[in-house]
């Protein structure tokens, strides 16, 4: 009698913290994506200039062209001072000495030219202002400074060599930036460190980006190297401020890990932009027609806000129309509208109703050790559950709600199978019910998840779900210990095991066994932020389900586990042989709760991608089943004539 009303208790907390994650999921998630649907598309100015080359026309004329078929913004990329050399205005002292032209003479009849210095000449004053502020923050040299007639050179004591090995950016040409503002678009910067040219001061990041206050429709900032500026002195705060004048954003493109760019996301109070590119290396495998389909997956199932597009060759004004048309008709398509990046407005995160939501989690833990059979333990541990959940929440909320994440992603789907996996076999509508409903209290993990983890940073990846390999592997390891357990013949657990240690081990098991270590160690290091590479045939197929179901099902899902898992339940759990069946459905399980720690993908996805997962599942499990009836009668007739 007390351990079912123990168990009534537990049931009312995990109904109550679905109430409350479920108030979450709604309002912190899916009423905050709804209205995030704005992307910008980005190009390169040195793009823009190549084709404007092309067609002969200026290059605001060409921005204005493109911008009739969606382009919305400019991408300046902070030139160096090889690039200055590249446009002479950079040079070393050797090449310098035999130099004959007015301004040199002037330099040389006063000065010697030493052959191991750097020179910068300029005859435009704004440019040699830009270029002297960059350098005199960047380096810890003195700069020669030499005003000539109609010219300025600075004198640099490093060789040229080794100058421009260093990467130094000279900030931007606002002459170029002008012609974007004239042709009514927005521009965005990419910003080159220096720290391992000479350590910043707050005076110096001061130095480097007010210029850019002045850039007219600025409306993003990226970095151009692995440590944001400020970053290894211990100045982000320096840094953010500055960038916080400016009033843009943050651009934080995907696969490009940079050291403190989240806790500058952070510091600017989460405005920041995800941005998608295809990186130079790999544009030699795309063509346009692949490519949009990957720009278009990026904005829609992974709220990037920014697409950096790569023009492809013929680079004709025509052609690049054509290419940026498409685009702009595909996240259309998607429900995406182009213009200004969308930016998501802050999120409150009530510390009450997480509460409510770990206490549900901890309900059905202990309702999870109830069926492994420690109900005696099972009011101390959850009263002991509580408090501690609670100390965390408030003492390190993040790493409480993260921890708490992982625990509901362990807990629901092993619970499910658990409870709707039975030695009996059912029939075949029962089966499919009982998936339905197995899928489904998994799926009260992931609610659990997707409210406790609902604020910006996991939304814009400045934070992340922690345990993606725990959470696949550990439901694997409860469940199957107490099937194989079940399935064993003996008395206690006692002779259950002495029963597995001396029965032979034959061919045909060692085998399996093998097989299965091998498919379990696949499916693990395919899970998590870092997986194996994916064979171009399985690209494929993933294309051309996204393009028959607009959101593509995970395919252990729809393919393995949920055919696996429906003929499991058909025929029943009768014994270990069964234990292959049983490892594809519990991965199928873990699968679509983990499907929604995907948290920058929006909610509304991967509620379609577990959908569309579970009745494809169904419907091959069916046709399995079917298939193996047929198959069984035909065998019967063979072998009784």
């Amino acid at each position: 009698m007390v351990a079912k009303k123990i168990n009534i208790l537990l049931v009312v907390t995990v109904i109550v913290g679905i109430l409350a994650a479920a108030h979450l999921a709604f309002w912190n998630r899916y009423q905050v994506e709804k209205d995030f649907k704005q992307t910008e598309i980005v190009m390169t100015y040195q793009d823009i200039e190549e084709i404007s080359a092309w067609e002969s026309m200026s290059t605001t004329e060409a921005m204005q062209r493109l911008e009739e078929y969606g382009l919305t913004t400019v991408l300046f990329k902070e030139p160096t001072v090889e690039d200055l050399g590249d446009q002479g205005m950079a040079f070393p002292g050797a090449e310098l000495k035999w130099f004959d032209n007015p301004q040199i003479t002037q330099f040389k009849s006063i000065n010697e030219i030493d052959s191991n210095y750097t020179y910068l000449l300029f005859e435009d004053e704004n440019t040699y202002k830009r270029v002297k502020s960059q350098l005199e923050a960047k380096l810890d040299l003195a700069l020669n400074i030499h005003h000539l007639t109609d010219a300025y050179l600075i004198e640099i004591p490093l060789a040229y060599n080794i100058l421009i090995g260093k990467d130094i950016g000279v900030g931007f040409d606002t002459n170029n930036i002008q012609q974007v503002e004239k042709a009514g678009l927005n521009t965005m910067v990419q910003v080159r460190s220096w720290s391992g040219v000479s350590k910043s001061t707050p005076e110096d990041l001061e130095a480097v980006f007010n210029p850019l206050n002045n850039i007219p429709n600025l409306s993003a900032i990226l970095f151009n190297d692995q440590n944001v500026p400020g970053y290894k002195e211990g100045l982000l705060p320096v840094t953010a401020e500055q960038i916080r004048e400016t009033g843009a954003a943050v651009a934080k493109v995907e696969f490009l890990p940079q050291m403190g760019l989240t806790n500058m996301g952070l510091l600017l109070d989460k405005n920041i932009i995800r941005l998608h590119s295809i990186p130079e290396d790999e544009m030699g495998r795309y063509t346009p027609g692949p490519a949009i389909d990957r720009y278009a997956l990026a904005a829609a199932e992974r709220n990037h806000r920014a697409l950096l597009v790569r023009t492809f060759a013929p680079i004709s004004l025509e052609s690049q129309q054509l290419y940026l048309g498409n685009l702009k008709a595909e996240l259309e398509k998607e429900g995406l509208k182009v213009g200004d990046a969308s930016k998501l407005p802050a999120i409150p995160v009530s510390k009450a109703v997480n509460l409510l939501i770990g206490i549900g989690v901890i309900g059905g833990g202990v309702l999870l050790l109830n069926r492994l059979g420690f109900s005696r333990w099972a009011l101390p541990i959850f009263a002991v559950s509580v408090v501690a959940w609670t100390g965390l929440l408030y003492l390190q909320p993040v790493l409480a709600r993260k921890v708490m994440a992982l625990a509901s992603v362990i807990v629901f789907p092993t619970l499910s199978i658990l409870i709707f996996t039975d030695s009996k076999g059912a029939s075949l509508g029962q089966a499919i019910k009982r998936l339905v409903a197995m899928s489904f209290l998994s799926l009260v993990g992931a609610l659990f998840m997707v409210g406790l983890l609902a604020d910006a940073s996991f939304m814009l990846k400045l934070d992340q779900f922690a345990g993606v390999k725990l959470a696949h592997v550990v439901p694997l390891g409860i469940v199957g210990a107490v099937f194989i357990y079940q399935g064993e013949t003996g008395k206690d657990l006692k002779e259950k095991i002495s029963n597995m240690m001396n029965r032979p081990i034959l061919w045909g098991y060692a085998l399996l066994a093998g097989l299965l270590l091998l498919a379990v160690a696949i499916y693990v290091s395919r899970t998590g932020n870092d997986g194996v590479a994916v064979s171009q045939i399985e690209l494929q197929v993933r294309t051309m389900l996204d393009q028959l179901l607009g959101v593509r099902p995970r395919t252990k899902e729809f393919l393995l586990g949920h055919p696996a898992m429906l003929v499991l339940l058909y025929f029943g759990y009768r014994n270990n042989s069964f234990l292959p069946l049983l490892i594809l459905g519990v991965i199928a399980q873990v699968s679509l709760v983990n499907t929604f720690a995907h948290i920058h993908t929006p909610l509304l996805v991967s509620i379609i991608r577990f959908g569309n997962g579970l009745w494809l599942g169904i419907l091959l499990g069916i046709v399995a089943i079917l298939v193996y009836k047929v198959a069984e009668r035909g065998m019967r007739r063979y072998l009784h004539g």
